[in-house]
């Protein structure tokens, strides 16, 4: 069987954003699907309808991450969940559908992440240093590739925009809780002082947004400066 040669890089480049992006997701969510006493176990009906959905879900993610928003389609989300057309049809009839969800979803495997991460940073002394950095590897990350496909969809397609809002609100909200909890407020500090932790994961979003196009010594200086401004 011959295969062309640009089919070919296209098949390797997806496989490599595969294996990392799924591994990505399994370390995000319980795998107790997955764990060996569980394939010995019958599944009940409600319990296969989550898994099924959950595999939609997760490749729906997949290709954001892969494809682009504008280039994921319903049909390739079945084939890289290992479904057939006929079962995404059941699950979710419209790729709206299927990408609101997908939104949903998501937010529990950023909002899984970032929990982790702000957990690392009770041990350790410089806190504010630490919690740039690691802001800085969630922007950077392949969940947060999938959602910025998602916000950038949803200023012209309004049927993401409220979903996106919502969770926008849930991450800001628990960014606000952890910042309180970390960083008590000093007697000295501004009016403006909560906005901080906001005004940081903007920052380093737009930094990631902009991606390689950005220059390494500006990003390494903007990085330094909101590790070391005093606020």
């Amino acid at each position: 069987m011959c295969i062309r040669a640009s089919h070919f890089v296209r098949m390797i480049r997806s496989l490599s954003v595969y294996l990392i992006a799924s591994a990505y997701l399994l370390d995000c969510r319980d795998m107790g699907a997955f764990s060996p006493n569980s394939r010995k176990t019958r599944l009940t009906q409600d319990e296969k309808t989550a898994e099924t959905r959950r595999r939609l879900l997760d490749s729906a993610i997949l290709c954001l991450i892969d494809r682009g928003y504008a280039n994921t389609t319903t049909s390739e989300v079945a084939e890289r969940a290992g479904l057939s057309r006929g079962a995404q049809l059941y699950h979710f009839p419209r790729k709206e559908e299927l990408l609101t969800s997908a939104v949903d979803h998501l937010f529990h495997l950023m909002f899984s992440d970032v929990k982790e991460k702000v957990g690392r940073l009770g041990s350790v002394s410089d806190r504010r240093a630490v919690a740039i950095d690691l802001l800085w590897e969630i922007s950077n990350g392949p969940l947060a590739t999938a959602w910025i496909e998602l916000v950038v969809a949803s200023r012209t397609d309004s049927y993401l925009r409220s979903a996106v809002t919502g969770v926008n609100d849930r991450m800001a909200e628990f960014i606000d809780q952890s910042f309180k909890e970390l960083f008590p407020r000093p007697e000295s500090a501004s009016d403006d002082y909560e906005l901080i932790p906001q005004m940081v994961f903007m920052i380093c979003e737009a930094m990631a947004l902009e991606g390689k196009t950005l220059n390494v010594k500006l990003t390494e200086r903007i990085l330094h400066a909101l590790k070391t401004a005093k606020f």
